[in-house]
């Protein structure tokens, strides 16, 4: 059951809750033991012998399936290193 509120409610007919939508870019796959992976094709990943596709490219999940995924990792950026030899 959910409950609506007039905040979380804007005015379209859609709920506002906050949750970040991100679209997939390539096909994920789960393999027996839980690994995750990532291709452009359809095909299963190479050296797999067994797997389950769990999301299409295109199709649209959660920022919180994408994290528990693992997808969409943010890496950080380096600091520029200062050049000391002048």
């Amino acid at each position: 059951m959910t409950l609506i509120t007039r905040s979380s409610f804007n005015g379209t007919g859609e709920l506002k809750s906050g949750e970040k939508i991100m679209i997939l870019k390539k096909y994920v796959w789960v393999d027996e033991a839980g690994k995750v992976a990532e291709t452009t094709d359809n095909q299963l990943p190479k050296a797999w012998r067994k797997g389950k596709l769990i999301g299409v490219k295109g199709h649209e999940v959660s920022e919180a399936q994408a994290k528990e995924w693992g997808l969409g990792k943010a890496t950080k950026a380096k600091a520029p290193v200062e050049d000391k030899s002048k």
